[in-house]
């Protein structure tokens, strides 16, 4: 009988997958990931287009976290908020996770995602803002591609999955930049194997769009000869490359300046710069910390980047401007210079995750910008906390991270005064928050 029994298991162990299995489910909230979360056997169930309070047939797929992933076979019962997508890709793309939901709905489900991290961590401020909501699209958005023998396909990746969603055009980024699928498509055709694949960053520019190719075998010399003829017939402004994420880009081809205009002070970002999605959103984090440091003489702009807030404030105040990339910090050098705003503003290259500003660092600051990535400054924030200036705006994409880091600040005697959530990511789970702490007289 032993044998037998071993014998019936022996398939699973060679690697055949078990058979599919089906459930109903029933969605209990909608996470913070824009998923319908169920239970089944005490473990959770996270399902891409279910909303809170409806009834689904679902197919259980691989372990996510504690739980687990799944697709949905057949919806049964239908929640009051649920709307018919704007988009014609919603139901594969995973691009915008929530676009199926109200408008009202998701209103309160976004704003959520900032008050139950900062409530998880016994954080109130005295003025929470309602979300100011962009209406402008995204200027930049990361688009998938892989090679095909009947033709190159890009995208974005389909819900809860590496594959990709072809797509022509992607409503919510601007304009150009909302076409960039189907312009990049032939150039696609042209420079990718069969099997092969790339990321490719695109961004908005007055010259036209800044491309950025990521993809780790490099362009011979005929690759970049129909790169560079195609970036003068459809109008691109630049377009670089880089095998992946960790490298510095190289330019291919550059048919003008992809500048940006900061209110009469011209940049230009190197390649792959980051950006806010939105340059109305940028303008109103700027405004933010405008506002709250008025009077400050001296500023320390941290995780500077290329400028973008360092150059509107300098002027009204001095600005140090920190930053790990080197190329970034040279950019807004470049653009401060011209402008006679150099005397006002000095970007200076600095690994703040591995050399934070010390105490002896802080002392000569009447105020603080931090605008870190995802992960926040956790190490940074701790020497904020004993030595900080008065005055500390910070400007965040993650409410996890910042609602740890704001606990720091409060517990080292900062005041929690006012936070200001912002959508510039609308229908996905993505929120930027702007918010300002005083220390405590």
């Amino acid at each position: 009988m032993s044998n037998s029994s071993s014998r019936r298991r022996s398939p699973n162990r060679r690697g055949r997958e078990p058979a599919p299995v089906k459930i109903e489910l029933t969605v209990e909230r909608l996470g913070a990931g824009g998923d319908g979360v169920g239970q089944w056997r005490g473990a959770p169930v996270y399902a891409p287009g279910l909303l809170a309070g409806e009834r689904a047939a679902v197919q259980l797929g691989a372990k996510r976290g504690d739980g687990r992933q799944a697709a949905v076979v057949a919806l049964l019962d239908a929640a009051a908020e649920r709307i018919e997508p704007p988009c014609p890709y919603a139901a594969d793309c995973g691009g915008c996770t929530v676009q199926h939901l109200a408008d009202e709905p998701y209103i309160l489900w976004k704003e959520s995602l900032l008050d139950q991290p900062l409530a998880s961590r016994g954080l109130i401020p005295e003025i929470r803002r309602p979300m100011l909501r962009i209406a402008d699209g995204r200027r930049r958005i990361r688009l998938a591609a892989i090679g095909r023998a009947d033709g190159a396909v890009i995208g974005l990746n389909a819900k809860a999955s590496k594959q990709i969603v072809d797509l022509d055009r992607c409503m919510a980024a601007t304009e150009g930049v909302a076409d960039a699928p189907a312009l990049l498509r032939p150039l696609m055709d042209r420079i990718l194997k069969s099997g092969e694949a790339a990321d490719i960053e695109v961004r908005a520019a007055k010259a036209g769009l800044d491309v950025l190719i990521v993809r780790k075998r490099p362009f011979d010399m005929a690759e970049r000869e129909a790169i560079a003829s195609f970036a003068a017939a459809s109008g691109l402004a630049r377009l670089a490359w880089r095998p992946d994420d960790r490298d510095s880009p190289e330019v291919v081809a550059e048919r003008a300046s992809p500048a940006i205009d900061l209110g009469g002070l011209t940049v230009t970002p190197p390649p792959g710069a980051f950006f806010q999605p939105t340059a109305a959103g940028e303008a109103a984090m700027a405004d933010f910390a405008a506002r709250h440091l008025a009077g400050v003489d001296r500023v320390a702009d941290l995780y500077c980047g290329w400028g973008a807030f360092a150059l509107r404030l300098a002027g009204p105040m001095h600005v140090e401007a920190f930053e790990s990339d080197a190329a970034m910090v040279a950019a807004l050098n470049r653009a401060a210079s011209p402008e006679g705003k150099g005397v006002f503003v000095q970007g200076i290259v600095r690994d703040l995750a591995r050399q934070p500003l010390m105490a002896a660092d802080l002392k000569r600051f009447g105020g603080l910008i931090l605008d870190p990535p995802r992960g926040g400054a956790a190490f940074q924030v701790e020497h904020l906390a004993i030595a900080g200036p008065a005055k500390v705006v910070y400007l965040s994409c993650n409410p996890a991270s910042l609602a740890r880091d704001a606990r720091m600040l409060v517990d080292g005697g900062y005041r929690f005064v006012e936070a200001q959530p912002i959508d510039q990511f609308r229908w996905t789970p993505h929120l930027e928050v702007a918010c300002y702490f005083e220390r405590a007289a």
